[in-house]
């Protein structure tokens, strides 16, 4: 049985992942477009209320701008906007980083290991550092590159550290490498771009940026499964390689 997508012969990380993919571009999608009308309709509660009121003789006739200010709480659409691109980021990488950790556990699951001088078998789990319950990022890429995946690509690698600068510096751009590293050159040859990349400024992310990173990762994550599959279902389910995966480090044994 080999791995389609579309006949859903696919891992069971595959399928979680999946959900939570298209969940996330839907809350992209959706929250853009509801926002949008509940803005223009307070921006219009505004205007309405400023007519009702409006004495030339006391007013200059912008206030309207002000009332929707206090109204929004300070947060104006393209604030609004960009908390949700970094957020749907944010969660994309995340999806990713649980993606890799539960496809490499489900070609372990099920398997045990006799220990020498140790009663029973082991089962066996990714290694988890002490008072943690995920493994590192170094063991995830080591444990798909046993399987035959390289999961650290260079647009991996970029994500990460954009969702690093997201939730770390709240995407501020605190110095020049950072600047050259994460600015939307295409973006801001664009007539409308308020401002180009600076020191101190605020990474530009806009809903292309975004879904492309979603697609590297998604090109990631399919290219994995299919190896993840062939151990789980396929041809491969039964030589999986223990002895490599222990030996590079990913594995602990826990007594049943």
């Amino acid at each position: 049985m080999t791995w389609d997508e579309a006949h859903g012969t696919v891992s069971r990380a595959f399928d979680d992942w999946r959900k939570t993919d298209a969940e996330n571009r839907a809350f992209l999608k959706l929250t853009a477009q509801w926002s949008a009308e509940a803005y223009e309709r307070q921006w219009k509660q505004a205007e309405d209320a400023l007519s009702e009121v409006f004495d030339p003789e006391i007013h200059d006739g912008d206030e309207h701008v002000d009332m929707f200010h206090d109204a929004v709480g300070g947060l104006w659409p393209f604030s609004h906007q960009w908390m949700v691109e970094a957020s749907v980021l944010k969660n994309g990488v995340t999806a990713f980083e649980v993606y890799l950790e539960k496809a490499a556990q489900e070609v372990i699951e099920g398997w045990s290991v006799t220990v020498d001088g140790k009663p029973g078998p082991h089962l066996l789990r990714l290694k988890t550092p002490k008072g943690f319950t995920s493994p590192g990022w170094k063991t995830l890429v080591t444990a798909h590159t046993v399987l035959g995946s390289a999961v650290e690509t260079p647009d991996v690698e970029w994500a990460r550290d954009l969702r690093h600068l997201l939730t770390h510096q709240n995407g501020e751009l605190r110095d020049d490498e950072a600047v050259e590293k994460f600015r939307d050159a295409d973006a801001e040859d664009t007539a409308d771009f308020p401002h180009d990349a600076h020191v101190g400024g605020r990474v530009h992310l806009g809903v292309e940026r975004v879904v492309g990173v979603l697609d590297n990762l998604a090109s990631v994550v399919r290219h994995a499964d299919v190896a993840v599959h062939a151990y789980v279902w396929g041809a491969k389910r039964h030589t999986v390689p223990l002895e490599e995966l222990h030996a590079a480090k990913c594995l602990d044994l826990v007594a049943e």
